[in-house]
């Protein structure tokens, strides 16, 4: 009976290291792509204390001022509306606060992903390859129609397609949303890619 209950605990303590290890080389990962963003984009990178003996280790996330706006890369607390579901997000400052709208790619989630978009229009531009894969809604479609011209709308398409994203913008604040974490090369330059055209978006919002 000795020798078994010793069994049981020399697996307990070999699975727990198992998923330790697990973690730390997930965590480090991770890390290591914050690290190369908050170097390409000249901003702080902030990586909190792990929790319960380092089994818990919170995401890094990179913020400061880019291109004279505020911007951050996170990954909030909670899963999306109360589930698992973990998210990744951009935020970039925009002075204007009247205009808003709610992208995201067409399919039979979508509607989930505009559920903040009572009150805002439909819009559809003049490309029709764009308008049967996204999903547009805005409160301002002219002034949106004079933003998005068709390099701005294959830049939105390339972040949002079969990505399982959305963007948003209200009161003054640009937000990309994707599931998952940036692990790897492929998805750090894509939120770069996304924070360069927010950006661009802002500067034109504003008129400068």
């Amino acid at each position: 009976m000795g020798i078994e209950i010793a069994f049981v605990v020399m697996l307990a303590i070999g699975l727990a290291v198992f998923f330790w290890i697990i973690v730390r080389n997930s965590s480090r990962k991770i890390c290591q792509q914050y690290e190369k963003m908050a170097y390409h984009l000249r901003l702080k990178m902030t990586q909190p204390e792990p929790q319960m003996l380092a089994f818990i280790r919170p995401e890094p996330f990179v913020h400061g001022v880019y291109r004279d706006r505020a911007l951050s890369i996170s990954v909030p607390g909670k899963g999306l509306q109360g589930t698992r579901q973990i998210e990744t997000t951009l935020k970039v400052e925009v002075a204007d606060k009247k205009i808003a709208w709610q992208m995201t790619a067409k399919s039979f989630l979508s509607g989930m992903s505009q559920r903040d978009s009572a009150g805002m229009d439909r819009w559809k531009s003049e490309n029709n390859i764009f308008d049967l894969a996204m999903d547009v809604r805005t409160n301002e479609p002219s002034r949106l129609s004079r933003i998005l011209h068709d390099d701005r709308l294959e830049a939105i398409s390339a972040v949002l397609k079969g990505a399982k994203a959305s963007i948003y913008l209200g009161n003054g604040m640009m937000v990309y949303t994707k599931f998952g974490l940036i692990a790897d090369d492929r998805e750090r330059e894509r939120f770069i890619k996304v924070a360069e055209l927010f950006c661009d978006l802002a500067e034109v919002i504003e008129g400068r």
